[in-house]
């Protein structure tokens, strides 16, 4: 349950009335990361975990992950996304947030994408 006062939920409302809009918005930003598929799920909940803690110990903590994992994970989002994530943070965070507070209404219909924890 989330309440318009909650930190980025202002934003999510405005970015929700054009919601073809935003889809292609966040299409962008996150590349194959904005798939509707349980791979780029995962690597999305990593990164925002990631994104928020800034650190692979305490992600791996709240995620109950091993480190190891965390790393991998947040390397493979990069690497799908053809980017670090440094570059364009605030729209990689907003992008992230969106993802997860609108799901399937934002993601792009589902694409073969490579599973972050079985590499192929």
């Amino acid at each position: 349950m989330v309440s318009y006062g909650d930190d980025g939920m202002a934003l999510v409302a405005v970015l929700a009335r054009d919601l073809p809009a935003s889809r292609r918005w966040v299409g962008d930003v996150l590349g194959p990361l904005a798939a509707d598929t349980d791979p780029a799920d995962r690597l999305r909940a990593t990164l925002r975990t990631f994104l928020r803690t800034g650190s692979y110990v305490d992600t791996a903590r709240e995620l109950t992950l091993h480190r190891n994992t965390v790393k991998y994970r947040v390397a493979k989002a990069e690497q799908e996304r053809g980017r670090g994530l440094t570059e364009g943070r605030l729209d990689l965070e907003l992008a992230l947030h969106l993802c997860h507070v609108l799901g399937p209404a934002v993601l792009q219909p589902s694409r073969k994408t490579v599973d972050p924890d079985h590499p192929g």
